[in-house]
C-alpha cells in the first residue's frame, strides 16, 4: 500500500436495484391498493385504503431519500487516501484521520432519513459528527475492510480501541479472515 493512493469504495448494483425495487415497489403496490379500494367491491377497502395510502407515502418519501443513489453519486460512496496523514472523504465531506475519534456504520435517529437508512457516522476529536450517507447500498463488509485495511492502521489509539470494541474477537478474527483470503477493495 502507498501512501496518498486514493482508494474508491464503490456501491454495488445489485443493492442499488433492490432499493428501487423496495422504494418504487412500495408505491406502485400503494395505487394499485388504493385504485383497489375505491371500487369498494370488497368488503376490506378500507384497510386496502389505508394500506394502500401508507404505502404510497412509504415509497415516495423513501425514494426521493434515495434519490442520489440512483444518480452518478451513488457509485463511490466515499474515498480513503492512504498513509499517516490521509483522509476519509466523500463528495461534500472530509476527515482526515488524526481526526476522528470514532467511526461506525449505523443510523442516526436525529433525523427521518435515519429510521430508514445507514450511514457512516464519524465522530471527531472536536465533538463534531460527520455523517456519510449509503442510503443501504454498500455492503457492512466493504466498509470494515476499508477501515481495517486503510484507515485504521493510522488512527490514534482511542479510535483503534472504539473501532476494535465494536466486535467480538471470534468476528473481527472471522472479518480478518476473509479480507486477507478474498479482498474486495
Amino acid at each position: 500500500m502507498k501512501n496518498n493512493e486514493v482508494i474508491k469504495v464503490k456501491s454495488r448494483m445489485f443493492f442499488r436495484i433492490w432499493l428501487f425495487l423496495a422504494t418504487g415497489g412500495a408505491f406502485i403496490a400503494g395505487v394499485w391498493l388504493v385504485s383497489e379500494a375505491l371500487t369498494f367491491e370488497s368488503k376490506y377497502a378500507l384497510l386496502y385504503l389505508g394500506g394502500g395510502l401508507m404505502a404510497i407515502v412509504y415509497g415516495l418519501i423513501t425514494f426521493f431519500m434515495a434519490f442520489p443513489a440512483f444518480t452518478s453519486r451513488g457509485n463511490v460512496i466515499f474515498s480513503v487516501k492512504t498513509g499517516p496523514d490521509g483522509e476519509i472523504f466523500s463528495r461534500k465531506r472530509s476527515v482526515l484521520f488524526s481526526e476522528v475519534k470514532r467511526i461506525y456504520m449505523g443510523r442516526h435517529h436525529y433525523s427521518l432519513k435515519g429510521i430508514f437508512f445507514e450511514d457512516i457516522i464519524i465522530e471527531k476529536t472536536n465533538g463534531k459528527v460527520v455523517r456519510i450517507p449509503t442510503w443501504n447500498i454498500i455492503a457492512n463488509p466493504l466498509f470494515f475492510e476499508a477501515v481495517e485495511r486503510y484507515i485504521l492502521p493510522h488512527l490514534n489509539e482511542e479510535a483503534k480501541s472504539n473501532w476494535i470494541s465494536q466486535f467480538t474477537e471470534i468476528q473481527r478474527s472471522a472479518y480478518l479472515k476473509e479480507f486477507e483470503n478474498h479482498p474486495k477493495l
